[in-house]
């Protein structure tokens, strides 16, 4: 995992406002973890921004394209996602997951891997943008390490990035999304307990007595720090302008929700400034594939969700990937075949509006992966529901893809690709982007050397989120033809 922490340097300057609250709080206090967020919030207030967060998450098998891609009814801003088999209709479906975040997404059809890899090994392609040395590991570090370590972005917070993963830890180019300098894999951590205690080391302890007995030192501490900043108003005032004093009082609030953690409470809210610690999760019994982990897989997604939401709400991290699985397993609760790959991924019998075929399809074959799309695209929403409820779903950007097209060809062209949260507003959201059929419909695979090869790849995705980030670079990623990493997929701005 790559947990490089950084408590002394910020990537970049502090702005007025944050040298105003730091000096009126006193940096002793600043540098808590919990006092971040009332920070952020007191900067936001005074017309900042939130800083950007990343989230990268794959979700495995393709896609059902038929129930995925525009309909003829459908305009770039106007389109029903709540139709039947529809894989998109998390996204719209207020009564599971509180409102609709339909505002919120953009589904893009028609981009390409070009990893020149089986399809599934062609996961270290989605954020590297490179393809798979030796069907091994890709040629460069994925946007997100770019970002947060290469770029320094993720410098002004206690955890650099962190890598989750559903079921397996293994470091082929088919199962990460983070990769360091030379496309080495990094390593995820799949059982939430793990991912719970290096998110919120120093914050929250185990068992141990001598561990709660310093837990309850800082418990203390931070009350008493909680007890000075309230019961100081008036001298803290003395060293803010007469504007941001008001600010300071439109704050203090916050702190309500900051002791909340101290007494226990695992609080906060919409739109709250709270760095609430979660409840340390249970352990679970089995977490690998393979050894009988499968039936855990859902609560497993569901408990990484929560963490990874609350630790991005407290500014521990600004920077993450998540690594879906599937639900291969008798009695899963899709009811689907046991094997999802092979009876459901493998079975699939998709038409041209996948990767070019000229047959009619099987219509019966579209529904179960469908029905399997629909429940990944739920955990997205589930994330978004869970950031929208710290407040943080408008500075956040997902990036959500996976490794096929039309997985029974293991096509990598024609890639469902999917962006979602409020990107601070660098990319207009609520809208469906179409990509023209590219490769040629004898190019499954959408491999280059042939002239009439005019493919847009996800390395344009990835320079367009690396813009919104305020990089200034029009290439990433590493390819034969350099024109397939140059420039922003332009459509998303």
């Amino acid at each position: 995992m790559n947990m490089n922490r950084n408590f002394q340097r910020r990537a970049a300057p502090l702005s007025v406002h944050r040298r105003s609250f730091i000096k009126a709080v006193g940096a002793g206090l600043a540098a808590l973890p919990f006092c971040r967020p009332i920070e952020n919030s007191f900067a936001q207030s005074a017309g900042e921004e939130l800083p950007l967060k990343f989230i990268g998450v794959y979700h495995p098998h393709g896609i059902s394209a038929e129930y995925f891609v525009m309909r003829d009814s459908d305009s770039e801003t106007s389109f029903d996602i709540a139709y039947e088999n529809c894989v998109l209709q998390p996204f719209d479906d207020a009564g599971t997951y509180g409102k609709s975040f339909k505002d919120k997404i953009i589904a893009i059809e028609g981009i390409d891997l070009l990893s020149n890899a089986n399809g599934h090994d062609s996961a270290s392609t989605i954020l590297t943008g490179s393809r798979i040395e030796g069907a091994v590991k890709p040629q460069n570090s994925s946007l997100d390490q770019y970002l947060a370590v290469e770029r320094g972005l993720g410098a002004d917070t206690r955890v650099t990035s962190v890598a989750l993963g559903v079921g397996d830890a293994d470091l082929t180019a088919g199962l990460c999304l983070s990769c360091g300098p030379g496309g080495e894999p990094l390593s995820k951590i799949i059982d939430p307990v793990e991912a719970f205690d290096m998110l919120f080391t120093g914050v929250v302890v185990g068992d141990d007595p001598d561990a709660q007995a310093a837990a309850e030192r800082q418990r203390r501490l931070g009350q008493s720090l909680i007890d000075y900043v309230r019961g100081d108003v008036e001298r803290l005032r003395l060293r803010l302008a007469a504007e941001e004093q008001q600010k300071l009082d439109q704050h203090l609030d916050s702190l309500r929700d900051i002791e909340k953690q101290f007494s226990g409470s695992s609080g906060g809210g919409a739109g709250s400034a709270s760095c609430a610690v979660p409840a340390r999760p249970a352990s679970i019994e089995k977490l690998r594939r393979w050894n009988g982990g499968e039936p855990f897989f859902d609560a497993i997604t569901d408990a990484h969700i929560d963490i990874l939401a609350q630790a991005l709400a407290c500014d521990i991290t600004r920077f993450s990937t998540l690594f879906l699985a599937d639900l291969s397993y008798s009695g899963n609760p899709l009811g689907l075949p046991a094997d999802n790959h092979g009876s459901v991924a493998h079975t699939y019998s998709g038409t041209a509006v996948g990767t070019g075929r000229t047959t009619a399809g099987s219509p019966a074959s579209w529904v179960p992966l469908a029905q399997f799309n629909r429940y990944s695209y739920g955990k997205i929403a589930r994330l978004m529901q869970r950031l929208d409820s710290f407040g943080v779903l408008d500075s956040s950007l997902i990036y959500a893809s996976t490794d096929m097209g039309d997985p029974a060809m293991h096509s990598t062209r024609n890639v469902a690709s999917l962006i979602a949260g409020g990107t601070n507003g660098k990319f207009r959201m609520g809208r469906r982007v179409r990509i023209a059929n590219d490769c040629p419909p004898t190019n499954e695979w959408c491999q280059e050397g042939q002239a009439d090869n005019t493919t847009v790849s996800n390395n344009k995705i990835l320079v367009a989120i690396a813009q919104a980030f305020g990089e200034d670079l029009d290439t990433f990623g590493t390819q034969p033809n350099p024109a397939n990493t140059d420039g922003a997929l332009t459509e998303l701005f």
